[in-house]
């Protein structure tokens, strides 16, 4: 991920008061555009996400603008995280946008594996991983729009008994849609699910299933079957099992 030069970061300390309405909690990411943290609401004790944009990256807060509306346009859509409002709070005399987001409780998919046998999933759970990915991303695409920033350090997983649930994090192209960003997406779903399967040292020993759907890392071949996370959703649907 994207690090910044000592002195233009935030590092926000546990403990501090943001806006006189927030307590920073700890952090969660960073990126090109800013840092997000988990935050405290002192008024009602509940716990949010909230990225706070680097003045220099955004100056006039056109980024943390369109960010708010594009999370706000695709609210229908459940593995995106839910916006609610900005704020302006002042950080060593500058003035710095805060978008206020619902706190996505899990682990980092990058995290997850890490504390998994062998550092992958089996093959059954990376289906059903990969499967509630396609499905949450399927809605977004279908509406022309697209995520563009798909990886294992932008995803939330939490187990949910047999299930797993994922969401989202940040967005960071905020462009106009187009045919060739959603395709995009679609290679980035293909490398997760490469990933959490155990990557390339471990792909030759991969059955047929997941073969089908990684096609060697190959773009012209993966685009060839899939064009859209809901193509990928269809498939998962209608796997036959030998």
């Amino acid at each position: 991920m994207y690090r910044h030069s000592q002195g233009k970061r935030f590092d926000f300390p546990p403990g501090r008061s943001i806006a006189g309405k927030y307590t920073i909690e700890r952090p969660l990411g960073s990126g090109w555009e800013g840092e997000v943290y988990v935050i405290i609401e002192k008024l009602t004790g509940i716990r949010r996400a909230a990225k706070f944009y680097y003045p220099h990256r955004d100056p006039m807060g056109k980024a943390a603008i369109a960010y708010a509306r594009k999370l706000d346009a695709l609210r229908h859509c459940p593995i995106l995280m839910q916006y609610h409002h900005q704020e302006i709070a002042s950080v060593k005399r500058k003035k710095v946008t805060v978008v206020i987001s619902e706190l996505i409780e899990g682990q980092k998919l990058s995290e997850f594996l890490a504390h998994q046998p062998r550092q992958r999933l089996s093959t059954f759970e990376a289906l059903h991983v990969l499967y509630a990915l396609a499905k949450g991303i399927a809605p977004i695409h279908s509406r022309g729009e697209y995520h563009g920033d798909i990886h294992d350090d932008n995803i939330m997983i939490r187990r949910q008994g047999i299930n797993f649930e994922l969401k989202l994090l940040d967005f960071f192209d905020l462009g106009k849609p187009t045919r060739s960003k959603i395709h995009k997406d679609v290679l980035n779903l293909i490398e997760v699910f490469h990933i959490i399967t155990g990557g390339r040292k471990n792909y030759a020993r991969q059955p047929k299933v997941v073969k089908d759907i990684i096609r060697g890392l190959k773009d012209s071949l993966i685009l060839e079957r899939f064009q859209s996370a809901g193509d990928i959703q269809r498939h998962l649907e209608n796997l036959e099992w030998s």
